[in-house]
């Protein structure tokens, strides 16, 4: 890269990044708002799970055909369309009249949110060095956890409905950036139109074995942070006894602990990737594995000074597998389905995985209380790091003899 190519993918990468600020504040920011839905729609704590898993289910189904589309349309025109479509989400919400208008507009949302990581993906992964993919692609999700955090407390204060209103604001003027950036509309590669087709070329993508392992790793991992996001607040508030200021303050310095798990994350793994073909599939594993004892504590550890130092351990390793798992992703796509391939782990990660978790972590905390239900996901994060481990061994083969086995299975199957 020239100096000035450099520049420009870092504001690409920076431009992207605010795109999944917008999304994770979107989809983080009635979590902190319940007691404001309670009084406004008097919801029960299965109404507020389900409000996340109508979310997250809308948002899961449409992953494979924006990840279908991103491949053969123009990526900058469909980011565009759903950043303005998902600010028309958020106003319909901030104006809902009942459950129902409020699920809708929910849904409505989480739909037009599904284009934006599978597209900035690869996206990314195109414009760095390979050798790079995951330190870059952390960045990038560094817009991830400051737009996390941020919807959080604009659900907090100011909270429903006119959080809403000021996450749908900023929708034009990105919408209208991301259309003037200078990349490639899509990258090349044969493919057939229709549903069968889209569907033909996931079940070919689902032939590589690796994919598969690390599919059921990252689905695991995405039910276990799915259930904390949504519930973690008021965790700290009815079980830990903290007010609404005191719980957000620690959430905010745990918040610090996720920033640098990122960073760490992608670094740690471009670094294990240069030792191993699988170094970045071990960063994945060791952050799961070292967030369980973490959050262990976290969860039974009075209110103070340990519960902060867990809260922060837990949010650094639970973060590390950001960077290292899309780029481990890249490397084993076909040649033009960089961006399919990253919707078919995102659908399964969001469809499986993250979309029950609320309503399911609802249900348990009703039926066996809050503790209990918060160490369900983080026993399933240790079962995710064992998964991870069964991917180490076919991963250089897979990512070598990806591109000639899948593209052979999706012209068979388009012919």
């Amino acid at each position: 890269m020239t100096a000035r190519t450099a520049a420009y993918g870092w504001y690409v990468v920076a431009l992207l990044a605010s795109g999944n600020f917008l999304n994770y504040a979107h989809r983080n920011v009635l979590f902190s708002a319940y007691d404001d839905l309670r009084a406004a729609f008097w919801l029960s704590d299965a109404q507020l799970g389900l409000l996340g898993t109508i979310y997250m289910g809308a948002h899961a189904l449409a992953t494979l055909p924006a990840g279908w589309l991103g491949d053969r349309l123009d990526r900058r025109h469909l980011l565009a369309a759903a950043i303005v479509l998902w600010s028309a989400g958020a106003v319909a919400a901030a104006c809902a009249t009942g459950f129902a208008t409020l699920a809708a507009a929910r849904a409505l949302t989480g739909l037009a949110t599904a284009c934006v990581v599978p597209v900035a993906n690869a996206i990314i992964s195109q414009a760095f060095a390979p050798q790079r993919k995951a330190s870059v692609l952390a960045v990038f999700n560094v817009g991830l956890f400051v737009g996390g955090v941020s919807g959080a407390a604009l659900g907090a204060f100011p909270g429903y409905p006119w959080a809403l209103f000021g996450l749908a604001a900023p929708g034009a003027v990105l919408a209208l950036l991301v259309v003037r950036l200078d990349v490639p509309a899509r990258v090349g590669g044969a493919h057939a139109p229709g549903a069968r087709a889209m569907l033909a070329e996931a079940r070919a993508l689902l032939s590589i074995p690796t994919l598969r392992w690390l599919m059921v790793s990252t689905t695991l991992m995405a039910f276990a942070a799915g259930g904390y996001q949504t519930w973690l607040l008021d965790f700290l508030k009815h079980d830990k006894g903290l007010s609404e200021g005191a719980a957000t303050q620690l959430l905010a310095v745990a918040f610090g602990g996720g920033l640098a798990g990122v960073i760490t994350g992608g670094r740690v793994g471009d670094a294990l990737r240069r030792r191993w073909p699988h170094g970045r599939l071990a960063a994945i594993a060791i952050g799961m594995g070292a967030t369980v004892p973490c959050a262990t504590l976290a969860i039974l550890a009075p209110s103070g000074p340990l519960l902060v130092v867990a809260a922060i351990g837990t949010m650094f390793f639970i973060s590390w597998y950001h960077g290292p798992m899309a780029a481990s992703v890249d490397d084993l796509a076909p040649s033009g389905r960089a961006v399919s391939i990253q919707a078919v782990v995102i659908f399964s990660m969001h469809l499986l995985g993250t979309a029950p978790a609320s309503w399911a972590i609802g249900e348990i905390k009703q039926a066996a209380g809050f503790r209990v239900a918060m160490l369900v996901p983080t026993a399933v994060v240790g079962v995710a790091a064992l998964v991870m481990t069964r991917a180490f061994a076919g991963f250089a083969r897979d990512a070598v003899g990806s591109t000639r086995a899948a593209r052979g299975a999706i012209t068979e199957r388009d012919a």
